[in-house]
C-alpha cells in the first residue's frame, strides 16, 4: 500500500511539461515557432544552423556537429541547473523551462553516420568506408530512440521540429493506414523514431504558410494544423475540442488551448 500512495496520482495535482512535435517543409518557420516559448526560457539544440541569422532574436543555442554534443547535451540539461546566467550569456536566474530540439531529421543522419564511424574503427572489414548498412539504422534508431525518451522525462517543456515526408502509396511504409490514400505527410524520420516521438508528444502538428486577403494587401500567414487529418500526421491531447488549424501560432498559445480550450 505504502508504494502504491507513491506510485498513484491524479492528472490535476501533477505539474504539465507540455512536449510538442511541429514539422515542416522547409523555410516555413519551425525555428521561429520553437523559439517562441521565450527567449529566455529556452535553449536550443542546433543540428542545422537555423538561428545562424536570429540576430534580432538572439536565442540561446547549443550547436551540434556531431553525436557526441548529443550526449554532452543530456549530460548538461538533466542537472536542470541551465540558465543564461550559469552559462555567462545573460542576466537571468532562472534556470531554462524549455528545450527546443530543433532538427530530428538532421539529428538522426548524425546518429547514423556515428553508428558507421564506431564501426569502421573497429576495423570491420566488411565495410566500404562511408557506407551505411542495414544493422546500422537499427543502432542509429536506438540512439534516437533513447535520446527522445531522456528528454521527455525532464520536468521540462520539449518542442521538437523536423522536415516532412510525402509518403505515397505502394512504397511499403507501414504508416499509411488509408489504402486509398495517394499522399501522406509525416515528420522526415524512421518510422520506429516516428513512432517514439509520437507516443511521448502531446502534439503533433503540421506547419504551413498560406496567402490571405488583408486591407495592406495579399500577406503571408503561418497555420499549424493539429486536428486530426487524413492526409496529415497530426493529433492532440487534451480536455477540450480544439480547432483542427491555429493561425499565426506560437508556443503559449499552443499550450493555452491545450490546457484551458483558449488561445487567450
Amino acid at each position: 500500500m505504502a508504494i502504491a500512495k507513491q506510485r498513484t496520482h491524479r492528472p490535476a495535482k501533477k505539474p504539465h511539461f507540455p512536449k510538442l512535435l511541429v514539422y515542416s517543409r522547409n523555410k516555413k518557420g519551425k525555428t521561429t515557432f520553437a523559439v517562441s516559448a521565450g527567449i529566455p526560457q529556452t535553449i536550443v539544440l542546433d543540428p542545422e544552423e537555423g538561428t545562424d541569422l536570429m540576430k534580432h532574436k538572439n536565442p540561446y543555442v547549443w550547436e551540434v556537429k556531431k553525436w557526441a554534443d548529443v550526449d554532452e547535451f543530456w549530460g548538461a540539461i538533466r542537472t536542470m541547473k541551465l540558465s543564461p546566467r550559469e552559462l555567462g550569456l545573460g542576466p537571468e536566474r532562472e534556470p531554462f523551462k524549455f528545450v527546443s530540439c530543433d532538427g530530428l531529421t538532421k539529428l538522426n543522419n548524425m546518429a547514423l553516420k556515428h553508428v558507421g564511424r564506431i564501426a569502421e574503427e573497429r576495423g570491420d572489414l566488411d565495410r566500404i568506408p562511408g557506407m551505411v548498412k542495414r544493422q546500422d539504422y537499427f543502432k542509429s534508431n536506438e540512439l534516437m530512440k533513447d535520446f527522445i525518451n531522456n528528454l521527455h522525462q525532464l520536468r521540462m517543456g520539449v518542442i521538437f521540429t523536423a522536415q516532412e515526408r510525402i509518403i505515397t502509396d505502394g512504397n511499403g511504409d507501414d504508416d499509411v493506414e488509408q489504402e486509398d490514400a495517394a499522399q501522406y505527410y509525416v515528420p522526415d524520420i524512421p518510422a520506429g523514431v516516428r513512432a517514439t516521438v509520437n507516443q511521448v508528444v502531446d502534439v503533433i502538428a503540421r506547419l504551413y504558410v498560406v496567402t490571405v486577403e488583408t486591407k495592406s494587401g495579399p500577406k503571408k500567414q503561418r497555420r499549424l494544423q493539429i486536428g486530426i487529418h487524413d492526409s496529415y500526421d497530426t493529433g492532440f491531447r487534451s480536455d477540450y475540442i480544439l480547432p483542427d488549424i491555429m493561425k499565426n501560432p506560437t508556443v503559449p498559445k499552443l499550450v493555452r488551448l491545450m490546457e484551458t480550450g483558449s488561445e487567450t
